[in-house]
């Protein structure tokens, strides 16, 4: 789901637009990592600017297998390098992953057309059950107002709430004016499977048709994955603090409406 932020102008049907970042959660066999609240850093190759920022909420990560490097477990119980963790085990974020996006006009102004979800594979893949990290107590609901359901084969950006049927882009595009800011987040949901994915932005400027990709934030993948019936193993604690190993591994008291 994406949220075009109040106060900033656009022209056009309507407003709209993009950036990600934080820790790419990723699915498909291998999904990455989740959010750190810090931006990008890599500019786009497009005549405006893209930055991405994953917003940092409590929720769960899942990873491909049970951690078996006593490097990655003694970082977990440590408090060391949890991101850095994930990022190497290809952790992807559990049930929706949202990432805020900023555009930014450059010298001339244009229109962005679409911007495109595009999976690696056709179809999601099994969710990741090998490890699953949790930050208890999630914060409240973020106001998003489009939305991306991953399980689909041919996923899209659609408008309104979670189960909405209406494309946002089919009859909205988005005007950047120079040096015009434009905000938006989105909310990228799985519930029956994994999938890894890119974005790309398609736009027009003087007639002319093009298309940039949207780096993924920190150096990490667009993935995101749903939760498994059960885990090789589960640790409970925060980013940026300590986790400790969890007896049972079950997905219960994670889980919005637990099925176990």
């Amino acid at each position: 789901m994406l949220w075009l932020g109040v106060g900033i102008p656009v022209i056009g049907s309507v407003l709209t637009a993009l950036a990600l970042n934080l820790l790419g959660l990723g699915s498909e066999p291998e999904p990455a990592p989740s959010g750190t609240g810090e931006p990008t850093g890599r500019p786009s190759t497009a005549p405006f600017t893209v930055t991405a920022r994953q917003e940092s909420e409590a929720g769960c990560t899942a990873l491909p297998r049970r951690l078996s490097s006593p490097a990655d477990r003694a970082e977990l119980v440590s408090g060391g390098d949890v991101g850095g963790v994930i990022k190497r085990n290809r952790g992807a974020r559990v049930g929706e992953l949202n990432v805020d996006f900023t555009l930014e006009g450059g010298a001339r102004s244009l229109t962005i057309a679409s911007i495109d979800i595009e999976p690696k594979k056709l179809r999601p893949s099994p969710p990741l059950s090998g490890t699953l990290l949790c930050e208890p107590n999630a914060g409240g609901e973020p106001k998003i107002h489009l939305f991306a359901d991953m399980d689909s084969p041919k996923p899209v950006f659609r408008t309104g709430k979670d189960d909405s049927t209406q494309r946002y882009f089919r009859d909205k595009v988005i005007t950047l004016q120079p040096g015009e800011q434009v905000n938006l987040s989105a909310k990228f949901r799985a519930e029956t499977g994994s999938r890894e994915f890119g974005l790309v932005i398609r736009y027009v400027q003087n007639g002319k048709e093009a298309a940039v990709p949207v780096p993924a934030p920190q150096g990490g993948r667009y993935a995101v994955t749903s939760y498994a019936a059960e885990y090789g193993a589960a640790y409970e604690g925060s980013v940026g603090g300590v986790f400790r190993l969890l007896a049972n591994p079950r997905r219960c008291r994670w889980t919005p409406a637990p099925k176990c």
